[in-house]
């Protein structure tokens, strides 16, 4: 195998200007690409400053399991600064609670789909 990372999620949106201002606006991610596609929707990706996965906003149909709102995990280097910063931006941000694998908390986009955001302990840390 020569697979070297994921390289992007994709998230259903109700509206790509709405979803791209809460990601870029709120959660300091850079805006990638943003044009049209040739079925005439909007391919906007999103991703975390140097990150080499981002995400993709899309209002065409995302076919799989489940069809409802998506959950993904962040990670932070420090959750109480960045818990402070999205609730300023006015996000409801649920209080981090400690874990096995770290400190974590949860946060829902404009679309409702779940936002982990952890602080991992040297336990929690994904090999590599």
């Amino acid at each position: 195998m020569t697979i070297t990372h994921v390289q992007f999620l994709t998230l259903p949106v109700a509206d790509h200007a709405r979803a791209r201002d809460f990601y870029v606006g709120k959660l300091g991610f850079e805006a990638l690409v943003d044009r049209r596609t040739p079925e005439g929707g909007r391919f906007v990706l999103v991703a975390p400053k140097g990150a080499k996965t981002g995400v993709v906003l899309t209002d065409q149909p995302v076919t799989g399991a489940g069809g409802g709102p998506q959950h993904f995990q962040l990670q932070s280097t420090d959750l109480d600064a960045d818990v402070a910063a999205l609730r300023a931006a006015g996000v409801e941000v649920a209080d981090p609670q400690v874990r096995p694998w770290g400190r974590a908390t949860s946060f829902r986009d404009v679309d409702g789909h779940t936002l982990g955001l952890l602080e991992p302990s040297d336990f929690g840390a994904v090999p590599r």
